[in-house]
């Protein structure tokens, strides 16, 4: 159990020795009041005790609680620190790792997963922490303490009949323990689902209602509802059972103590006092027993959900940076795909095929082809989102590993197919990936991505609030929305996946005589099925089935009277 643990035990050692010193010198002063209370009794019994001597005891027990209190105060503050310092690291070792990895690392985790993993799962982990580490502590050291205070104070044959009962409720509440571990991670799997029909409803909420889906979905939602409580009730069940032994074993210590006790009271090897002393000895040895329960139920959850969130932090990262890489300086660059292809990690079927393309800097690209050609996969190249031969694309003759990731990202503006909008304002959202842009900055991206006449008309203009998803927002201004956090950063590469889709012709035309005009020396490349939006650039390729099937620009295309001239003339019809 410990090997799984050692590393926020390790992390927080100071916290935690500093914490069981307080608890260990709480527990042994916590020893005293019930020795005096059974010395006091046999003095009372006795009609040895006057007054004085009756305050005198009485204060002294005083002090001895006090100091108990002081001694809890720096136990209970220490354990909760390190609880609360070790709930705060490991979400952030959740969220380093999560902003680490490539998209395939989030087709085999689903949100929902994440999101409980970050919740509940780390929960159980602090948990442990805290009052797992007193459970532990107080099962195990403080009953032996006590044991020991009653053998060599009290009497020894007392001692060890009246706990003979107690190594029966360890062996059963581990056999209970056991159980827990495998049906609290059959519990967490459910949380995991519901957590995904949840977020899946959310995101989803317009469809479901335009096919009339809400019903369907009600009845998902109530079936992974209803397994979830379910695998909750098994765990519940397991924990009940611990309740009736950590009762029923202690009450019966507690008959054979009386029982036996005051046989030796008769017979007299102890005391009425002593015999009250051990009562309350065996008193405190209850607190043990549901300590240990309690512990056992703490250890087996953590453990699940160190095994789960251990799936994520041992998950080995897709793509990591060569060590000697070094930041890529220059804004613009040449790029080159020189026989490069690609395949999705989920399966073996190329997506790209034998692509050759030399990109100059400042030059302009259009990427045309049918749904599936695989334009959306060429674009996702230049900024590493899934595991890529690096070594046949170049970026100013050196391979693209030679680079730094971030380096790269950070000279690319990108704006994808689906939207990505932030619960927070249009300004929030805008200058998310640069805080200290200003209002004139703000004000120029919007005019650029033909957006500010828009935001005008809002009531509450830049502090608008987009909603989850932008659900507040049109799919053509979640578009431009998009854009103008992309163009804000003034990117070197500027990469449009099918973005002006939604867009009317207006706007789209207004949108591309804006980059025209005020990005001289931007590479650019758009991605779309529409021909008026990439006709007039630099370069032209048509996609089909992975590979480069034309290429050149526009007039070029139209003499060679293929793909592109056909689609030109049924555009051109349709529009």
């Amino acid at each position: 159990m410990f090997k799984k643990f050692r590393w926020f035990i390790d992390y927080y050692k100071k916290e935690y020795i500093i914490a069981l010193t307080f608890l260990f010198l709480s527990d042994l002063v916590g020893l005293i009041p019930p020795y005096i209370t059974g010395k006091l009794t046999d003095l009372i019994f006795k009609g040895e005790i006057g007054f004085d001597r009756f305050i005198k005891i009485i204060l002294f027990t005083f002090f001895v609680v006090v100091v108990k209190y002081f001694f809890a105060m720096g136990w209970s503050y220490f354990i909760n620190r390190a609880s609360n310092e070790i709930e705060h690291e490991t979400r952030d070792k959740l969220i380093r790792k999560f902003l680490k990895q490539q998209l395939r690392f989030f087709e085999v985790n689903s949100t929902g997963s994440l999101m409980s993993k970050s919740t509940g799962d780390v929960y159980a982990l602090s948990d442990l922490a805290g009052p797992g580490t007193l459970s532990f502590f107080d099962s195990t050291v403080f009953p032996i303490c006590i044991v020991i205070m009653m053998a060599v104070a009290i009497d020894f044959k007392l001692t060890i009949v009246s706990i003979l009962p107690l190594p029966l409720l360890a062996i059963l509440c581990i056999k209970i323990g056991d159980k827990i571990y495998e049906k609290y991670f059959i519990a967490q799997k459910s949380f995991d689902n519901l957590n995904d029909q949840v977020l899946e409803d959310v995101e989803g909420v317009r469809i479901i209602r335009t096919f009339n889906q809400k019903e369907k979905r009600y009845e998902a939602f109530t079936e992974k509802g209803e397994k979830l409580r379910d695998d909750n009730m098994n765990v519940a069940k397991l924990e009940a059972l611990m309740a009736p032994l950590q009762r029923i074993i202690p009450a019966l210590t507690f008959i054979i103590a009386i029982s036996y006790g005051s046989y030796l009271i008769k017979i007299n090897e102890i005391s009425v006092g002593e015999l009250v002393s051990f009562t309350y000895y065996l008193n405190m040895l209850i607190w043990p027993m549901y300590a240990l329960g309690n512990f056992i139920n703490m250890k087996e959850q953590a453990e699940a959900s160190m095994d789960r969130i251990g799936e994520v932090l041992n998950y080995k990262e897709d793509y990591v940076d060569r060590e000697d890489a070094v930041d890529l300086k220059d804004e613009v660059f040449d790029i080159n795909f020189n026989s490069h292809s690609f395949s999705y990690p989920s399966n073996d079927i190329k997506r790209l095929k034998d692509i050759k393309l030399k990109i100059d800097a400042g030059r302009s690209v259009g990427i045309l082809g049918k749904t599936g050609s695989g334009k959306s996969s060429l674009i996702k190249q230049l900024l590493n989102l899934y595991k890529m031969d690096t070594s046949t694309i170049l970026l100013d003759n050196m391979p693209y590993d030679y680079y730094t990731t971030k380096s790269i990202r950070s000279k690319i503006g990108y704006v994808p197919q689906k939207y990505m909008i932030f619960s927070k304002t249009i300004r929030e959202n805008i200058i998310f990936g640069d805080k200290s842009k200003d209002e004139k900055d703000l004000e120029w991206a919007l005019t650029m991505a033909d957006f500010k006449k828009d935001v005008d008309e809002f009531t509450d203009g830049y502090e608008t609030l987009c909603g989850e998803q932008g659900i507040s927002l049109s799919g053509g201004q979640k578009a431009r929305l998009q854009l103008a956090r992309a163009l804000i950063k003034k990117p070197g590469i500027l990469i449009l996946d099918d973005t002006m889709s939604a867009l009317d012709s207006e706007t789209e035309k207004n949108i591309l005589t804006n980059l025209k005009e005020n990005f001289s020396g931007l590479t650019l490349l758009i991605a779309s099925h529409r021909i008026v939006q990439v006709k007039d650039l630099d370069y032209i390729i048509v996609l089909e089935d992975g590979k480069i099937v034309e290429e050149g620009d526009s007039d070029a295309l139209m003499a060679n009277k293929a793909w592109y001239y056909k689609q030109y003339q049924i555009q051109s019809m349709e529009e």
